[in-house]
């Protein structure tokens, strides 16, 4: 047997969701609120399915020249965003600096190694300027 589509389903949502307007969406709602008479005003407000509450503050939002897609929230903290630019900036300079040794540590002993086989011994030989120790 088929499910009949004109019953809803009992079935609650496990969360629900909150409705979001995009910034054309607000600006249609608020320019056919406020061309509408007062009866019409409620009607707009049951098929969008907002409160004037919702009105009042996209009006403030659009009079204060904010943008009506303004997330809510706290706002992020720019000397945050600093702070975390420069510490990845700094970790990055660290591998190199690291890899940088490494590659040096290896030119050494690669110079080491090619006068040992040149028939030098190890304490006679010159080291490299890196590794000269005063």
């Amino acid at each position: 047997m088929l499910p009949n589509p004109n019953i809803l389903d009992p079935e609650v949502p496990a969360k629900a969701t909150r409705r979001r307007f995009t910034a054309v969406d607000k600006a249609r709602i608020l320019d056919e609120y406020e061309s509408a008479s007062s009866i019409e005003r409620a009607a707009i407000c049951r098929r969008e399915h907002i409160y004037s509450s919702h009105i009042a503050n996209w009006r403030k939002q659009r009079a204060a020249g904010a943008p009506l897609e303004a997330k809510r929230g706290r706002k992020p903290d720019p000397d945050a965003a600093e702070s975390t630019r420069l510490r990845k900036e700094n970790e990055k300079l660290q591998q190199r600096l690291a890899k940088a040794e490494r590659i040096i540590d290896i030119q050494g002993k690669a110079y080491a190694l090619l006068r040992a086989v040149a028939g030098e011994s190890a304490d006679q030989m010159d080291l490299p300027p890196w590794q000269n120790k005063p």
